[in-house]
């Protein structure tokens, strides 16, 4: 954590010698907006169960992972790529059996709308999910009618 802030401190210093004012004030606004959050489970953690899935983020909360999975594994680490697979898809489940509960039927076909085919291209393990989107779309489309 150390080495991050020593890190931050170079790049500001950077922005200032070279004059790059608007540079810096958008920087020191991405910072205070860290989407990684120093790397702090506690708050990642609070971040995902606290905001994005009770208030229905998805799309936050898909960003959110995507980012993890990209930037802290590796093609060589497998063991790694298939642990955040996995943390991955029972998060992103999380979310819709939280949807279901809370009656958002919206939010669960809104869900699988937007990445529905992206899950299925990454794993047949979503395939049973469609089961209860599909369920999940009647009784939303019969609740309209």
């Amino acid at each position: 954590m150390e080495k991050m802030r020593h890190a931050e401190e170079l790049v500001r210093e950077f922005l200032v010698f070279r004059g790059f004012t608007n540079t810096l004030e958008s920087y020191e606004t991405e910072l205070r907006t860290d989407i990684g959050k120093g790397f702090e489970v506690n708050k990642i953690l609070d971040l995902i169960f606290s905001v994005y899935v009770p208030k229905f983020h998805a799309d936050k909360l898909v960003a959110l992972l995507g980012f993890f999975k990209h930037y802290l594994s590796s093609p060589s680490d497998t063991l790694l790529v298939s642990t955040l697979s996995k943390l991955e898809a029972s998060i992103l489940r999380f979310y819709v059996v939280h949807a279901v509960q809370c009656n958002r039927n919206d939010k669960v076909v809104e869900f699988f709308a937007l990445y529905g085919s992206e899950l299925l291209q990454r794993s047949q393990d979503w395939t049973l999910w469609f089961g209860a989107f599909c369920f999940s779309f009647v009784v939303f489309v019969s609740v309209l009618v």
